[in-house]
């Protein structure tokens, strides 16, 4: 399965360092875990390979079907049993894969958001807790 998707945005976990006073007065350094957003709007193409995602980008933005594309990420989704969520009422696909947590924006049709779902969530091996 192939078609363009366009992610929005992709929440990733980051360790934040701050510095911190005691109840001393000292200074110590604490690192906390975070979710850190970032808005990455940009048009790319999704295949939907076995169990894995591959998102292209394609520098002549479909003027030239044998233009080269470019590999902007491999998505392997084995976090959860059901990585592939479908929201109708804000119109976007919500992927969660083992590094990140994407979001794009819905295709054309409410039925090709579910064709994706249903592809990718029957793809994904068994989930198994760790």
């Amino acid at each position: 399965m192939d078609d363009p998707l366009m992610p929005t945005r992709v929440v990733r976990n980051a360790i934040v360092t701050f510095e911190a006073i005691n109840a001393q007065g000292d200074a110590a350094t604490v690192d906390l875990d975070c979710l850190a957003p970032e808005l990455t709007p940009r048009p790319l193409i999704g295949i939907l390979c076995n169990d894995l995602l591959a998102l292209y980008r394609d520098p002549s933005k479909g003027r030239d079907p044998n233009s080269p594309i470019d590999l902007w990420a491999v998505l392997r989704m084995q976090t959860s049993p059901q990585p592939l969520a479908f929201s109708a009422g804000t119109v976007f696909l919500r992927l969660v894969d083992n590094r990140a947590i994407l979001y794009f924006d819905a295709p054309p049709t409410v039925a090709d958001a579910q064709n994706w779902c249903r592809a990718i969530n029957q793809r994904i091996p068994a989930f198994k807790a760790t």
